[in-house]
């Protein structure tokens, strides 16, 4: 429900004209707290009091966002007429973006859990250092956003953030070293903060604003799909070759696929909606069932 309400509220939220940008402030201010305020926080509170003290002061943060929440000012844009049924929560329109960020986050794993893993395999001292060198990404995306998302530049650049992805985990499992760790980290880092603000605005891009709560959870649904398809297979490499560094060789291969999908499929649906939509002079989220 967070998950699906927060992207759906900052769209509404962001003028159309600024919601690349918009977007990757966002997506860079919501990953670089939950992956890396929040988890070293989180160590520091365990190390000095235990999960006693850890569990009260997590709700405590949680009234302050919903007390941030209140403060917001916002369209009540919402659907006339509602029913409980498959039509209500799948978006068909976003299905290509969904599925190219669902095998994307097959690779997610390798951020969430068994990043701060692999660093204490490698003799690391501090699970955390992965998350750090990870938000140093993040907050380089934005750059990189600005540049290939610029006027005149053709769909097709943005492939690079999938391009960073495949260096990131290629570097972290070929390497097998400190130095290739963190730096992959930093371009997985760059390379995610990129994709999910940049696929995601698209996505939006193709539908009413009533229903952008149905893209937001067609979307997270893929995301969870590929990320639970993702800690089985890590898991599985790792315990069956002895290192987590085959599991990022295998994620750097994955991606490669959502990497085709975009530049085959997604980006030139993305384009003859958007020029069908102009010359018949509609709005772009035009009524058209994209899987055909």
């Amino acid at each position: 429900m967070n998950t699906t309400g927060n992207a759906t509220l900052r769209t509404d939220l962001i003028p159309e004209d600024k919601r690349v940008d918009g977007f990757n402030i966002t997506t860079i201010a919501i990953m670089l707290s939950a992956l890396v305020i929040g988890p070293n926080l989180a160590y520091w509170i365990l190390d000095l009091t235990g999960f006693g003290t850890l569990f009260p002061i997590a709700a405590g943060m949680l009234l302050i966002a919903i007390a941030n929440l209140l403060l917001l000012k916002f369209d009540d844009i919402k659907t006339k007429s509602v029913t409980f049924s498959v039509k209500e929560i799948f978006e068909p329109r976003a299905f290509w973006f969904a599925l190219v960020l669902g095998v994307t986050f097959i690779g997610w794993p390798g951020v969430m859990t068994y990043g701060p893993l692999y660093s204490l395999e490698l003799g690391f001292s501090f699970g955390g250092y992965f998350f750090l060198a990870y938000g140093g990404g993040l907050l380089f995306s934005r750059f990189i956003s600005n540049l290939i998302m610029g006027e005149n530049k053709p769909p097709a650049f943005t492939a690079f953030s999938f391009v960073l992805v495949i260096i990131g985990h290629s570097l972290i499992g070929f390497l097998n070293s400190k130095v290739g760790f963190l730096t992959g980290a930093v371009f997985i880092g760059a390379g995610y903060g990129m994709a999910l603000s940049i696929f995601k605005k698209m996505a939006y891009d193709l539908v009413e604003p009533e229903r952008r709560g149905r893209c937001s959870a067609t979307i997270f649904v893929a995301q969870d799909i590929g990320a639970t398809i993702g800690i089985y297979a890590y898991g599985f490499l790792a315990e069956s070759l002895g290192s987590f560094s085959y599991s990022y060789m295998m994620a750097a291969a994955i991606t490669v696929v959502p990497l085709v999908l975009l530049l085959l499929v997604a980006l030139p649906n993305y384009k003859r909606i958007n020029t069908t939509a102009v010359s018949l002079d509609i709005p772009v989220c035009i009524e058209s069932d994209i899987l055909n």
